[in-house]
């Protein structure tokens, strides 16, 4: 499924230089799995493809809602991750 939230970055996380670039923005994350260790062991985890931000945990994207495959793919192009 294809996602759509404002990336909040909690202090727990490590992110990219590429993902704090990203925080405070909307955001189109793709589902993830569940988290198995650490600090945010049994939450959904949610990712950009073909990007360097790595998995993000649920409670680090505000508003998350489900939007269609044709938004999800201007919500990526928009955030210029490449």
């Amino acid at each position: 499924m294809f996602y759509t939230a404002v990336f909040k970055p909690s202090k727990t996380m490590d992110y990219s230089d590429q993902a704090k670039k990203l925080a405070g923005k909307t955001i189109a994350v793709q589902d993830g799995w569940m988290i198995s260790e650490g600090p945010f062991e049994g939450q959904q985890c949610y990712y950009i493809p073909n990007s360097h931000v790595g998995w993000i945990p649920a409670c680090d994207l505000k508003g998350l809602e489900p939007i269609s495959y044709t938004r999800w793919q201007e919500i990526v192009k928009s955030l210029e991750l490449e």
